[in-house]
């Protein structure tokens, strides 16, 4: 499993209406949107070196405006080899640039 978490100076609807970008962005497979906890789950494609990742996100209010947390798990597998946190990184990479935003650092 592989939590990335990165503030963004956006109000948390700002980065909840980009969302899809970043499903967009990894070629998702069955988005499930719950607006009203602020969480956002899909599972990645089977590719030729990974039977691909669940993927939980979720936006939320923090002190400089909004926090997004992507946490991903294998489907299949003990190791992905840093898979997880590269995916995770161009999602965030792509919700705040259909946002207009840049992560916090």
């Amino acid at each position: 499993m592989t939590t990335v978490q990165l503030s963004y100076p956006a109000p948390p609807e700002v980065l909840w209406n980009a969302l899809p970008a970043g499903v967009a962005a990894l070629g998702a497979q069955a988005p499930f949107y719950d607006p009203q906890r602020g969480v956002l789950s899909f599972m990645t494609g089977m590719t030729f070196t990974s039977w691909g990742q669940n993927v939980h996100v979720s936006v939320s209010h923090a002190p400089t405006g909004s926090a997004l947390t992507v946490t991903t798990n294998l489907k299949f597998g003990l190791f992905d080899w840093g898979e997880g946190k590269r995916l995770a990184n161009m999602f965030a990479s792509a919700v705040g640039q259909a946002a207009g935003v840049t992560a916090l650092a």
